[in-house]
């Protein structure tokens, strides 16, 4: 096809616009400093790994092509690659994910560029996710794929748009390795991808470019990318559909017409708590409502679609529509009923955008920037005390949730003092199994608890001994307490108790371990 000279001609005036230092570098710093806060806060309380993260730990012992079934790998590449410089500690967890969200925020700057004319307007709309509760709060503890995820997404758009922009061969490979990758990130990228590409074919302009040939190229870019992780996925003798069915559609068997309706209930409820509170705030705006009915009823007519160059705003008008239908066929075709919050993202995520552009429409321009501008500082400063308390409050006798207070110097002290300084520590927990490679990264990490994980046997050092890790008091699978009482009798020594010091919280809910260490049994 050929490519009109004129068009790439402003789509590349439009990207020499795109990277002026001055909004991107604001984004930049910005994404920098909120990183640096936060992890200087999470420091500062506790090393300890929590949550999510504790799993990856003990993932990164060795690079794979693959670990579990129920996550592509993508995420603990990375985290590999950054602890072979930090080490598997809290750090490397907070290098990654704050890098990550600061590479997000300047990639939907990027994309914003082509949506707005000021640029002010494009540095808000690149900073907007914090103002969703799902990245703005809980972002900070419990997130590692999702992460990913999100600046796959944000990476995707973008290199969509230079694709449209300009047609080069280098901009369908780059897209090609984007999707390739983001597909590596969680499974949900895939229904982000059907949509981009679905809503874009309603377009002429945007569907000429995905019926050019060069796309082959980029099919071929992301096809190269997964390939290796397909075959992992494939020999290892995983089943995506059983997966999807157990994870997503977990009633769909049993009752048949209360998983549909449980489905299309939040299919409505979930878009709305993941676009909480910016979706509440935006249609404070006078006029907004009805500025948004107005765009979907013009945004639902054809003829609207006929246009010389990419609408980029009413892309995201369909791809936000698209998210619905995708959510609602999954609940009718599949009974499909986890749909949570925390899962929105590869729906809803560039949606903030799309709001932002009515309210720059309903008034005023510069007054509402400036109202929005003081309420995205105002939540971003208000997430520190309020996070700070949160955590403080871990450190107190009443929690009862406390993985960050847990105290292992007294375990790894113990487990040192009876010999073990590397070989194979067997953990009941993953808790515990993710933490104490922090003190012990050489050695090899088993856990126990569902679901249930080994790395890869390794050489054993004459000086390599077993060590076996229980939590009294923990509630475990029955097959992990079987599993355990296994290899005490096999050992054939009796478990000693860890006593936790009196002054720590944990020892005020009752926490202790029990441990053995032996020599490393012969193979």
């Amino acid at each position: 096809m050929p490519v009109d000279v004129h068009a790439s001609a402003r789509g590349m005036q439009r990207e020499a616009a795109a990277i002026r230092p001055s909004g991107f570098a604001c984004v930049l710093l910005f994404g920098l400093a909120y990183g640096l806060v936060h992890s200087a806060l999470r420091l500062a309380v506790s090393h300890n790994l929590a949550v999510d993260d504790i799993k990856s730990n003990l993932y990164t012992q060795t690079l794979e092509l693959g670990y579990v079934d129920k996550q592509p790998p993508l995420y603990e590449w990375m985290l590999w690659g950054v602890q072979q410089f930090t080490g598997p500690t809290l750090p490397s967890f907070l290098i990654l994910k704050y890098g990550l969200l600061t590479a997000t925020l300047a990639l939907l700057y990027l994309v914003a560029k082509r949506l707005f004319a000021d640029e002010r307007w494009a540095v808000l709309a690149g900073l907007s996710p914090l103002m969703l509760y799902q990245i703005a709060w809980n972002l900070h503890e419990g997130v590692t794929q999702t992460i990913a995820l999100i600046c796959a997404v944000a990476a995707t758009m973008w290199t969509f748009m230079r694709l449209a922009d300009h047609g080069r061969a280098s901009d369908y490979l780059l897209f090609g390795l984007t999707a390739g990758l983001g597909l590596l990130t969680k499974y949900n990228f895939a229904a982000f991808l059907f949509i981009l590409l679905a809503c874009a074919s309603l377009q002429p302009v945007l569907r000429a470019r995905l019926l050019d040939r060069r796309f082959l190229l980029s099919l071929g870019m992301s096809g190269a990318v997964v390939a290796p992780v397909v075959y992992w996925f494939v020999t290892q003798g995983h089943d995506l559909v059983a997966l999807y069915r157990s994870s997503i559609a977990p009633m769909a068997e049993k009752n048949w017409l209360a998983a549909r309706a449980i489905g299309l209930a939040k299919t409505a409820w979930a878009p709305f708590g993941f676009l909480f509170p910016l979706i509440v705030i935006a249609l404070c705006f006078p006029g907004m409502l009805r500025e948004a009915l107005a765009s979907v009823r013009a945004g639902l007519k054809p003829r609207h679609w006929e246009r010389a160059e990419p609408d980029w705003r009413l892309l995201l008008l369909h791809m936000t529509l698209g998210g619905f239908i995708v959510l609602a066929f999954g609940a009718l075709a599949t009974g499909a009923t986890h749909y949570l919050e925390r899962y929105m993202h590869p729906f809803f995520l560039l949606t903030p955008l799309w709001l932002l552009t009515l309210v720059e429409r309903t008034g005023p321009s510069g007054r509402r920037l400036g109202i929005l501008t003081a309420i995205l500082a105002g939540a971003t400063l208000l997430v520190v005390p309020v996070r700070t308390y949160g955590l403080l409050e871990t450190l107190a006798g009443h929690c009862r949730k406390c993985r960050i207070a847990v105290p292992y110097e007294t375990l790894v002290a113990a487990l040192r003092e009876r010999g073990f300084q590397s070989g194979t520590i067997i953990a009941a927990t993953r808790e515990d199994a993710g933490n104490l490679r922090r003190f012990f990264p050489a050695a090899r990490i088993v856990r126990l608890e569902r679901p249930r994980y080994a790395p890869p046997p390794r050489a054993a050092q004459k000086d390599d001994k077993l060590a076996v890790v229980w939590r009294e008091g923990y509630r475990l699978p029955k097959e992990a307490k079987r599993e355990y009482a296994g290899i005490v009798r096999e050992l054939g020594q009796i478990p000693e108790r860890v006593n936790v010091p009196e002054e720590d919280v944990a020892s005020r809910r009752g926490f202790a371990w029990t441990i053995i260490v032996t020599e490393q049994p012969s193979p």
